[in-house]
C-alpha cells in the first residue's frame, strides 16, 4: 500500500512538471534533497511534510538539471556519518560529504500558517563549502493537488535561481587559460586541469610583491609549537583546507607575529580574497612549471608549505635546485607565496 502510494505519487508530481521533461544537461551535478523539519507534532502535518519533501526531489529530477540522490540512499548516509539536517550551514558539516556522492543540498524547513505550510528551501554548495540561494512559498494544505501545485510553484522559482547562480551553457564561454599567462588576479597562471571539478580549473600565484617572510608556527614558553600537529595533506588541491585549518587554530592563541598561513588567509590583492598557503604538490608544481624557467620573480630560497611532517617540522621547498625537504623547524622565519583556486 505505501509503494503504491509512493509511486502514484512521484507520477502524479511528473506530470504537474510538464508533458515532457527537458533533456538533461550533460554531466549533471548531483543532488540531494535533505528531510524537511515541520513545526508540529500532528500526524497530518508530519506526513505533508515528508510528502513536500518527496515532490521537491522529484520536480528537480523532472527538470533534468541536476541528477537527484535516492532520499533513502541520502538518508542512510546521514545517519552513518551522524550528519543533522539542521547543522548543515557550518562548513565542517558540509565537509563529511565526498564530492563524488553530492556536489549540492537542498535544505528545508515547514512551519504551520493558518491552513497552509510555509516552506522554506536553500541550496548548499558543498564543493564551496557556502549558502547559496533560499525560496519559500505559502502552500496551501487543505488537498494534496494544492499541496503538489504549491511545490510546483516553489521549484519553478527555485529552478529559476539555480539556472542563474550554477549553469553557465547561456552564458559567454569560459577564459581559458595556459601555464604561465597572467591570471584574472594579476598572478602567474601555474597549474591547469582539463575540466572544471571540485570548484576550479586553474591554480594561480600571487605576484612576487606579496610575498613575505614568516614563520609557521610559533613556539610557547611552555615548549609547545602552535599550531600543532593537524595532520594536514600534501596532495594536489588540498592547500585551501590545509590554510584553513592552521589559520582557524592559530587565531584561538594571542600573538603578534602573523605565520605563513595567516599571512595568506588574509591576502587580499588583484580584488580577490581566495589565496592559501600551497600544499607540498601545489608548491613543487609552481617550481617545476614557472619558478624553474624564471617566471615569478621567486628567491633562490626556501618557501614554506602548508604540509607538516611532524609536530616540530613542516616541509618547505627550496627554490635554489628545486628540492623539497621535510624538516623545516616550523619557527624559522621562510619567504611566503600566496596561491588560489578558480
Amino acid at each position: 500500500m505505501i509503494k503504491a502510494r509512493y509511486f502514484l505519487l512521484c507520477l502524479l508530481s511528473a506530470l504537474l512538471c510538464g508533458a515532457e521533461p527537458a533533456a538533461r544537461q550533460d554531466d549533471a551535478p548531483p543532488i540531494g534533497v535533505v528531510s524537511f523539519p515541520v513545526s508540529s507534532n500532528v500526524a497530518k502535518d508530519l506526513d505533508n511534510a515528508i510528502k513536500i519533501r518527496t515532490l521537491t526531489a522529484k520536480n528537480i529530477e523532472v527538470s533534468n538539471k541536476f541528477s537527484v540522490i535516492n532520499i533513502d540512499t541520502l538518508d542512510t548516509f546521514m545517519r552513518q556519518r551522524d550528519i543533522s539536517p539542521v547543522k548543515l550551514y557550518r562548513p565542517e558539516e558540509m565537509e563529511k560529504f565526498p564530492p563524488d556522492f553530492a556536489q549540492f543540498l537542498v535544505t528545508g524547513f515547514v512551519s504551520i500558517e493558518n491552513k497552509g505550510y510555509r516552506v522554506k528551501i536553500n541550496m548548499l554548495d558543498l564543493t564551496e563549502q557556502e549558502f547559496l540561494f533560499g525560496e519559500e512559498e505559502l502552500i496551501d494544505g487543505t488537498n494534496e493537488t494544492a499541496l503538489w501545485d504549491g511545490v510546483k510553484t516553489l521549484i519553478g522559482r527555485f529552478l529559476e535561481k539555480a539556472e542563474k547562480a550554477i549553469f553557465f551553457y547561456d552564458s559567454e564561454p569560459e577564459k581559458e587559460y595556459r601555464v604561465g599567462d597572467t591570471g584574472p588576479a594579476g598572478g602567474i597562471i601555474f597549474y591547469a586541469k582539463g575540466n572544471r571539478s571540485g570548484g576550479w580549473r586553474y591554480l594561480e600565484v600571487a605576484p612576487p610583491q606579496t610575498e613575505s617572510r614568516a614563520p609557521w608556527g610559533l613556539e610557547f614558553s611552555d615548549g609547545f609549537i602552535t599550531p600543532s600537529f593537524l595532520d594536514t595533506k600534501s596532495e594536489l588541491g588540498t592547500g585551501k583546507k590545509n590554510t584553513k585549518d592552521i589559520a582557524e587554530q592559530s587565531a584561538l592563541w594571542e600573538n603578534k607575529t602573523a605565520i605563513a598561513a595567516q599571512l595568506c588567509n588574509a591576502l587580499d590583492y588583484g580584488g580577490q580574497t581566495d589565496w592559501f598557503l600551497p600544499s607540498q604538490d601545489e608548491l613543487m608544481l609552481v617550481y617545476v612549471n614557472i619558478a624553474a624557467s624564471g617566471l615569478g620573480g621567486f628567491r633562490n630560497e626556501p618557501y614554506w608549505t602548508s604540509t607538516e611532517s611532524s609536530y616540530q617540522f613542516a616541509y618547505f621547498q627550496s627554490f635554489r635546485e628545486g628540492r623539497q625537504f621535510f624538516n623545516g623547524y616550523k619557527t624559522m622565519p621562510m619567504y611566503v607565496r600566496a596561491i588560489r583556486a578558480f
